[in-house]
């Protein structure tokens, strides 16, 4: 960022500002939007084109919204024709009082004072929003953890130390330190080993209660805390899911979301001294859905209870307070991003109400009441927006397959249909807000998100029926999903796209080689394109949790797992292409490394298939540049309209943006 570089080259910039603000509205005036080609969307009564800039390139979009302790001042994240940056406003008089680079990470604030605080270059740092010059910066990293740390609280008071995980030097286990607020002084209270993953502590964020080991790729082990020592509780394997999301409480219990023992997930109450599970919540159909915290230290206050509806259930007081504040918009809602202010009173709380652009709200928690932040640069398109529902279809061998389904307004006859294929394998599509899906549906798409077995979500029996099933049953799923669209009368059998990115990106391209005649065209983001590079090639973090990719993939030194990645491999099958795909792929993905990308379009020009590659020099495994994404969202929609159909906001101004924007 720019702000703190000098007064020349902020002139400059601003200059280029200029220049930019008349080129784009130059170039207003060639933007085009392009019509549907497809005749069911021809004959259609589609809504007002939303740009695509409106999504992924707004001047004035505004998200992560944070509350000072007395909800005077709020910082958040502002973009502007000159990049974005993090800024801080009085609401008291409504006005911008300071600007941050937009990069600063774990923004909070001062429990009692005006005081922002944020993690920068390495440092944290605590600045006086009223004097936000960078030589009135002061530094509170914590002095003693020189070999790395990570904070893993916001202080509620001024005298609170912070509960930290940290290195006293580069060769040291992390272990975790009790660091005061100015980051002079660290006591260690939790002794790590090179196998601990995580601690749980007490309420008072003081004494550990818990600790996680890892004892092999399949299995970790918790500890609990009794007297000095630690004993061994239980051994977690790799197909259970076991997560704490609460402190340790006074009854000698913590919450968690476990499926060790049962099928699905739930909310236990757990033990910390005999390991017993006590089931408090739980849905048998799915597993329970992910918690909202509304206080400080962590305690849930509001559980969702399904992945596959929006219903959720107070814990606490706190959570039906929240929840009544929720019932004053259309239901359903869907939850962004929470933050909970120091002293507990403000939270900050995007929502979605019936699948429309957020909404920002400020929660006063005493007063149980609410203000408008403001909106999304979308929602002034909002009635335009449409509700996503949950279908279930059944596979050709019988299984019922979850998906979520979102469709065009008043479309007549069969339409073109994204099948999007999400990544993981190990993940799961949900019914909730997607800006991304809004855009398709826009231009006149169906999308059906699928989740094929060996998804998450729906219990461990469901997702067990994917393992080692890539290219056969799981992508049968992906098939059969199509084939049900269109014997449900929803999508034309001539414009059908499969889509996805990492797993899904393999998924769709597979899917142009292996079924044909099915899909039309299939769009390939950041793809695993060659298992066997993928599972020799795999990023090191990954080390600790390769029994999970064993599960799906096996292993490359079983002679039987090696042939079937080879076999249904998509670099490996290029012969069989019979359609077009177009594949996007990022220079520094440290995931699915872009060699594959690079290896597949040279011997798919060399077979003379129909294959466009597009990269992105600053993209990792997904792009995240505002550019980036408008440039990938630009690439889709063309390759769309040409192949399925649908509209094209056509060329947008914001494409020709100087680069020192980003």
């Amino acid at each position: 960022m720019f702000y703190w570089e000098g007064a020349i080259l902020k002139k400059l910039l601003l200059g280029g500002a200029a220049v930019l603000a008349i080129g784009a509205g130059a170039a207003m005036f060639v933007t085009r939007d392009t019509a549907a080609t497809h005749e069911g969307l021809k004959a259609s009564s589609l809504p007002p084109l939303i740009p695509t800039r409106a999504f992924f390139a707004h001047p004035n979009a505004a998200q992560s919204f944070s509350a000072s302790s007395d909800g005077r001042l709020i910082s958040y994240l502002q973009s502007s024709l000159t990049g974005s940056k993090t800024v801080v406003k009085d609401l008291t008089t409504n006005k911008v009082i300071a600007e941050f680079p937009a990069n600063v990470q774990f923004r909070r604030w001062h429990p009692t004072k005006p005081l922002i605080r944020f993690i920068f270059e390495g440092h944290d740092w605590e600045v006086d929003p009223f004097q936000p010059e960078r030589e009135n910066w002061r530094r509170t990293s914590p002095n003693r953890l020189s070999g790395g740390w990570a904070k893993n609280e916001i202080a509620t008071t001024a005298d609170q130390d912070i509960l930290t995980w940290g290195k006293e030097s580069a060769n040291d286990n992390g272990h975790m330190w009790l660091v005061s607020q100015d980051g002079l002084n660290a006591n260690k209270v939790a002794e790590g080993n090179a196998q601990t993953l995580y601690w749980v502590f007490d309420e008072t964020y003081t004494s550990p209660v818990l600790r996680l080991d890892s004892l092999d790729p399949a299995t970790t082990r918790l500890f609990g805390k009794q007297g000095a020592d630690w004993t061994a509780l239980i051994d977690i394997n790799v197909n259970d899911q076991f997560a704490p999301i609460s402190a340790g409480r006074n009854d000698g219990t913590i919450l968690a979301r476990s499926s060790r023992g049962r099928d699905k997930v739930a909310l236990v109450s757990f033990d910390t001294q005999t390991g017993q599970e006590t089931v408090l919540h739980e849905n048998p159909q799915t597993d329970i859905g992910f918690t909202t915290l509304l206080s400080l230290p962590n305690t849930p206050d509001v559980l969702r209870m399904g992945v596959a509806n929006k219903d959720r259930i107070a814990l606490t007081e706190r959570g039906q307070v929240f929840l009544d504040i929720l019932s004053d918009f259309a239901q359903p809602v869907s939850l962004g991003e929470t933050v909970v202010s120091a002293s507990g009173r403000y939270i900050t709380q995007a929502i979605s109400a019936q699948s429309k652009p957020y909404t920002f709200l400020l929660i006063d928690m005493e007063e149980k009441s609410y203000k408008i932040l403001g909106e999304a640069p979308t929602a002034r398109f909002k009635e335009h927006f449409v509700e996503e529902q949950a279908v279930t279809f059944s596979a050709r061998d019988g299984l019922e397959i979850p998906a979520v389904l979102t469709m065009p307004q008043d479309v007549a006859g069969p339409i073109p249909f994204i099948v999007y294929i999400h990544g993981g394998p190990a993940q799961h599509a949900i019914l909730g807000y997607d800006p991304e899906t809004q855009l398709w549906v826009n231009r006149g798409y169906g999308v059906l998100s699928v989740n094929f077995r060996g998804s998450t979500g729906f219990g461990k029996e469901f997702q067990s029926k994917g393992f080692k099933e890539f290219g056969r049953a799981m992508q049968d799923d992906i098939a059969d999903a199509a084939n049900w669209l269109v014997s449900e009368g929803l999508a034309d059998t001539d414009a059908l796209i499969a889509m996805g990115t990492s797993y899904g990106g393999y998924s769709a391209a597979l899917a142009m080689s292996r079924d044909p005649g099915l899909f039309d065209a299939a769009i390939v983001e950041f793809p695993m394109l060659d298992i066997e590079f993928q599972s020799k090639s795999y990023p090191g973090f990954w080390q600790s949790g390769i029994h999970g990719w064993w599960r799906y993939f096996g292993k490359v030194d079983s002679a039987d797992d090696l042939e079937l990645m080879r076999m249904y491999s998509p670099s490996n099958r290029i012969d069989e292409l019979h359609g077009p795909l177009m594949i996007l792929g990022g220079l520094r993905d440290q995931i699915t490394s872009v060699q594959q990308v690079k290896d597949f379009e040279t011997d798919a020009m060399a077979a003379g298939k129909d294959v466009e590659v597009h990269y992105f020099p600053d993209a990792g495994h997904g792009v995240h540049l505002w550019r980036d994404r408008l440039r990938r969202a630009r690439l889709i929609e063309e390759f769309l309209a040409k192949h399925a159909g649908g509209r094209s906001g056509g060329f947008e101004f914001a494409e020709r943006a100087p680069a020192f924007i980003d």
